[in-house]
């Protein structure tokens, strides 16, 4: 098996990503930008080693129609998620085939990203619908075929560049899972996310945030499952957004938020 990387960034002035980022093994590079061109060129990682890179710039726009550029474009067996403000750890590469070989069975393996302010789980699970809520872009990996095979993609009405927030990588495990894809989580470290990297579409506990949390989950769980979820994430999450805004805004807004066909 091999794996490929796919990297999504923005104006990008060439493909030095590849060695800041440590991408040891083939890679697909979406630059969107305000030209379009494409090359597959050969790289030499830190290693010696020789890998193919496919480069390509576009003018598109929206993280998800990147996302969905890099795996139009992707011959890998499986594939990694990678974002431009993470560093890929020296051994990634064997983590992940490892990974895939001990659960032959797994569409899908999520796995751990340092400085992402998360408590990782110890042990090995089986992800399903509520598993993969906690779920980031840049720890997914997929078998390609298992993917492509089912027509799943990134849901291009979401995601950095919509103006409708994220949750577009919880929707494409949603469509993993509704496929009858098996989704794993494997409690092993892939790379590094820079501290001081901030959010593309995340500015705080405000209305918009709720209305756009409201929106997203009733378009990948629909309006009853996403209600509920609602109660629960608004309650639970209390003490974090406590100092932008009340309970009762911030359950009104999400609530909101789910009974909107579409987001102003």
């Amino acid at each position: 098996m091999k794996v490929e990387t796919l990297i999504s960034c923005m104006h990008q002035k060439d493909a030095s990503i590849v060695s800041r980022s440590n991408v040891k093994t083939d890679c697909v590079i979406v630059n969107q930008c305000d030209t379009d061109s494409s090359a597959t060129l050969p790289y030499t990682d830190a290693n010696g080693n020789t890998h193919i890179q496919k480069y390509i710039s576009t003018t598109e726009r929206g993280l998800s129609r990147s996302r969905n550029m890099a795996i139009k474009n992707s011959t890998g067996d499986i594939c990694l998620i990678m974002d431009d403000d993470e560093t890929l750890d020296d051994n990634y590469e064997a983590t992940i085939l490892n990974a895939y070989k001990q659960h032959p069975d797994a569409d899908v393996i999520a796995f751990k990203v340092r400085n992402s302010e998360k408590n990782y789980i110890a042990l090995p699970k089986r992800l399903r619908y509520l598993g993969v809520l906690r779920v980031a872009s840049n720890e997914i990996s997929f078998r390609r075929d298992s993917v492509t095979a089912k027509g799943i993609t990134f849901d291009t009405e979401m995601g950095s560049g919509t103006g409708h927030g994220g949750g577009e990588e919880v929707a494409f495990l949603y469509s993993c899972l509704h496929k009858g894809l098996i989704v794993r989580y494997v409690p092993e470290y892939i790379s590094t996310l820079d501290p001081c990297s901030d959010s593309q579409w995340f500015k705080g506990f405000t209305s918009r945030f709720f209305l756009e949390r409201g929106w997203a989950t009733a378009r990948y769980m629909g309006k009853p499952m996403a209600i509920l979820y609602a109660l629960y994430y608004t309650a639970r999450k209390h003490k974090m957004y406590s100092k932008d805004c009340t309970f009762g805004s911030a359950l009104t807004n999400t609530l909101k938020g789910i009974f909107m066909k579409s987001l102003p």
